[in-house]
């Protein structure tokens, strides 16, 4: 009988079993958005833009996150599917936890920014919702993870995707 185990480490979510140790990688996000938590990067895995009639139109199908705005994401990317996450639940988690100084000015401030740069890649600004005194969630978005995994000789490796 194969018996999983699920730990957290410094890097992300660790699933554990006798054959094999998957690893979160990052998410999918609405079959066109790829996050890859390792390389702190969002691609845009199509893009459907005609540069001939957008000349004076910028856009990028690359994103690369600083390490804080990128760990909230993914923190709210784990946390999508239990309804908001909490302001103090996401000030310990991103920033308490490294030991950053938090705030919730502070939580704004990297939550506004990051709609910002997530716009450029054409993520809408109503993915992320804030609601007083709750928190935050995730807006009608498919999530879905990705792991990588490698075998116990640590020669096998490849990509497994999870549905939530």
């Amino acid at each position: 009988m194969d018996i999983m185990t699920q730990k957290k480490e410094a890097a992300g979510t660790v699933i554990i079993s006798e054959q094999t140790r998957l690893f979160l990688f990052g998410y999918i996000v609405n079959n066109e958005f790829q996050i890859d938590a390792e390389s702190g990067t969002v691609i845009k895995l199509y893009n459907n833009i005609d540069c001939g009639t957008h000349s004076d139109y910028h856009f990028s199908n690359y994103l690369k996150l600083h390490k804080t705005m990128m760990r909230l994401l993914l923190y709210l990317l784990e946390n999508a599917n239990f309804g908001y996450v909490s302001n103090r639940d996401i000030l310990v988690h991103v920033w308490e936890n490294y030991n950053l100084s938090s705030s919730s000015t502070r939580l704004i401030q990297v939550i506004s920014k990051l709609k910002e740069r997530l716009a450029v890649i054409g993520i809408d600004d109503s993915f992320i919702k804030a609601s007083r005194g709750k928190g935050y969630t995730l807006q009608g978005s498919l999530i879905v993870p990705l792991y990588s995994f490698s075998g116990t000789d640590n020669r096998e490796t490849g990509f497994h995707y999870s549905v939530k």
